[in-house]
């Protein structure tokens, strides 16, 4: 079976999807998108008509919009074979689950969903991942407590922060190599980590830990929808630490705005409880969840905060 996967590019979550289906699927070609150009690489594989190829498409921790979603909805040769499974509230509130094949769920009995825990449920349920393998239902459940940032709330687990370490330790396509490897040996065992990735974690960590101390010397504050906001130029791979960071340290902010200049696109993470970012998000173009949004930054944009920064330091 020929599979098509669209994926998010910026984290475990969206990694998470293309390791279950190159472990659940023979042959499997997935596309790394960043939040905001979804439409434009599914266009591609429209114009020249090679999205008619797979078997079957996937998009994962992504939602489609329109007019790509109805396009694809009134595409007999398509709308069958197409997928969609995604957890950002603002999808629903755009009314984009409104076909049967976009699945878009914001919780479920575990708790809050993730790209990775709804594409794993499809796949078990479907027969396409043995529902007995526990190395995988870890994966899928440690990488869902990440996403939804219940490793934290709720778990104190501390394995789903250090997958996300090791992530960021090898990159995107280096991750996703490393756990099909590490989840294709059939042994009957838990989850865990070896002695080479506890090493890359560690040194992570000393790494982050660095950073975060002098991001935490560089913030600018400012007014923004009449709140108090706290705002700092990043790599983007920082930007939910740092939020703990300001969290765990009484930081004087309603939320964080954060710069990720390498990624072109700004993120909102919620620093006290009652601050729904998301909506602050969607005034700048962008979207996303209650607690933690993002919104792209456009060429002319990033030119003018390139100054701004070059003027700061």
């Amino acid at each position: 079976m020929k599979i098509l996967l669209f994926t998010h590019k910026s984290d475990i979550d969206g990694m998470g999807n293309a390791i279950l289906a190159k472990l659940a699927f023979d042959e499997v070609e997935y596309v790394l998108c960043e939040t905001f150009n979804l439409q434009n690489e599914i266009k591609k594989y429209y114009d020249d008509e090679s999205i008619y190829n797979y078997d079957m498409i996937f998009v994962t921790d992504l939602w489609l919009e329109e007019p790509t979603l109805s396009k694809v909805a009134n595409d007999n040769r398509l709308k069958d074979k197409f997928l969609i499974f995604d957890h950002h509230k603002s999808a629903i509130e755009g009314n984009y689950n409104k076909y049967d094949f976009a699945t878009i769920k914001i919780s479920y009995e575990k708790g809050l969903c993730s790209g990775t825990s709804l594409f794993y449920e499809w796949l078990v349920n479907n027969g396409f991942i043995d529902k007995d393998n526990q190395k995988i239902e870890d994966f899928s459940e440690l990488t869902r407590k990440y996403d939804t940032w219940e490793w934290k709330t709720k778990y104190n687990d501390k394995m789903s922060h250090e997958l996300t370490l090791l992530f960021y330790s090898v990159g995107c396509n280096g991750y996703i190599k490393l756990m099909y490897d590490k989840l294709s040996i059939i042994d009957g065992k838990r989850f865990s980590f070896n002695d080479l990735e506890n090493m890359l974690i560690s040194n992570k960590k000393q790494q982050v830990e660095e950073k975060l101390s002098n991001y935490a010397n560089q913030v600018y504050y400012k007014e923004i929808c009449g709140l108090k906001a706290g705002i700092v130029f990043i790599d983007y791979e920082y930007r939910n630490d740092l939020a703990e960071f300001f969290r765990q340290n009484n930081f004087d902010m309603d939320f964080a705005m954060l710069i990720a200049l390498d990624y072109g696109t700004i993120s909102y993470r919620n620093i006290k409880d009652n601050v729904n970012v998301r909506l602050i998000a969607e005034t700048m173009g962008g979207k996303g969840h209650d607690k933690t949004a993002s919104s792209p930054i456009s060429e002319e944009e990033k030119k003018t905060l390139i100054k701004v920064l070059t003027k700061t330091k």
